[in-house]
């Protein structure tokens, strides 16, 4: 298996972004009593999308050492990865309902939902053995596109209390008489 490589990488970056985001939720939060929803649903986008990420990597290394053939393995990997997809699109809408989000937010969700339709429809495609005939290209995508995802809700996760401090600083600066 030629893929092997990067899904060793994806298995690395996986934990790695895991470990980060607990680290920075344990000490981001400890002095909050208020956490709100939509940051608590970018944690759990991280946590579970790496960790998922990392199983999903490790998948076909694991079929691969039991000796399944390259199409299976990847019959195997599309037909759950379908199912992932699924649920996280639905708990993702589900958790997210019930936050009030600036428009360009529901942009940038509405785009994230597209691309896991696409990804969807892809795995399923090389599930039913058309167009993609059981290859590894869209399980490796959705990968790629779970790392993403991830990599940007960490940052979001990490600047966004960081870009609270700057806004409430330059308000009370603000507020300050100038020099005359």
């Amino acid at each position: 298996m030629n893929e092997s490589a990067l899904l060793l990488v994806g298995i690395e970056v996986s934990v790695a972004f895991a470990g980060f985001a607990g680290i920075i939720a344990t000490f981001q939060n400890r002095d909050e009593a208020k956490i709100d929803r939509g940051h608590l649903v970018g944690l759990m986008i991280v946590v579970n999308f790496s960790l998922m990420c990392a199983f999903f990597s490790t998948l076909p290394l694991l079929l691969s050492i039991l000796r399944f053939e390259d199409a299976t393995i990847w019959l195997i990997g599309s037909v759950l990865a379908c199912f992932y997809i699924l649920t996280r699109m639905y708990d993702i809408r589900r958790n997210m309902s019930f936050v009030a989000v600036r428009r360009s937010t529901q942009l940038l969700f509405r785009a994230l939902f597209a691309v896991a339709i696409l990804l969807f429809v892809s795995n399923a495609l090389n599930v039913a053995n058309q167009v993609f005939h059981r290859e590894p290209g869209p399980y490796i995508a959705g990968i790629v596109f779970g790392l993403g995802l991830v990599g940007y809700m960490f940052a979001r996760l990490l600047l966004r209390p960081l870009w609270k401090i700057v806004h409430a600083q330059e308000a009370a600066d603000s507020r300050l008489p100038g020099p005359s």
